[in-house]
């Protein structure tokens, strides 16, 4: 979507060949050149659900098109979740580059949380566990040399992902789960796994049990061990 309104502010005021210079279209005009702040774009799309996104970006794509032809800027961005759920150990994920507008046979010289390696279009993302109460970040950039309708290119790409350490707080009575990061932030719409049994986390990462949970049973917070119920063994 972000990549849709950069193109389109940059694009259609020329295709309308000097349309917007009129009176009639100040507001049009107007609302065009926002899109070229990048803070004004960034917070629009922060109120957007994905969903919405998608249906706003079919929408302008179609409406552009009846204009002129849409003209989409050469651009590449890492594939990579906003967030991870890391436990003790580092672990590794697969990164690749979605890239439109490019010459096939793209490579990038990768920077940051990633194991080391020649320039390619994929890498392995190495995240380290966040360490305290600290949020934990992992910064990923890829230089990517490429060809635009045979001429040379060099883009950049940049990711940042959010690292989650698992932390289960457990009522007295072992009927009520407070899933959580080392954050203290709630782990909304999480897999816990408690025992054998699955559960979904509800609003402010809440999960209630008719029943105590054993204790001493263990637990798991998107796959990833999160401790166990006190009391015991099970």
């Amino acid at each position: 979507m972000g990549h849709l309104l950069r193109s389109l502010s940059k694009h259609l005021p020329g295709q309308l060949d000097g349309l917007l210079e009129n009176a009639r279209f100040n507001d049009g005009a107007a609302a065009l050149q926002r899109l070229t702040e990048p803070a004004h774009v960034e917070n629009a799309l922060a109120r957007m659900s994905p969903e919405e996104a998608g249906w706003l970006a079919d929408q302008l794509t179609e409406r552009w098109s009846w204009i002129a032809g849409v003209q989409l800027d050469p651009e590449v961005a890492i594939v990579v979740p906003e967030e991870i759920w890391v436990g003790s150990e580092p672990i590794r994920l697969p990164l690749s580059l979605a890239a439109v507008g490019l010459d096939e046979g793209f490579e990038a010289v990768w920077e940051g949380a990633v194991l080391p390696g020649p320039p390619s279009s994929k890498a392995t993302l190495h995240a380290k566990p966040p360490e305290g109460h600290a949020p934990g970040v992992a910064l990923i950039r890829a230089q990517v040399r490429a060809s635009v309708k045979g001429q040379r290119c060099v883009l950049i790409a940049q990711a940042q992902v959010a690292l989650r350490r698992p932390s289960v707080v457990v009522s007295d009575d072992r009927r009520r789960l407070l899933a959580q990061d080392q954050t203290g932030r709630p782990a909304v719409g999480c897999r816990l796994e408690i025992g054998p049994e699955v559960h979904r986390t509800g609003p402010g990462g809440l999960v209630e049990l008719e029943v105590p949970a054993p204790p001493g049973v263990s637990l798991k917070l998107e796959g990833i061990p999160a401790g166990r119920i006190p009391g015991g063994n099970p």
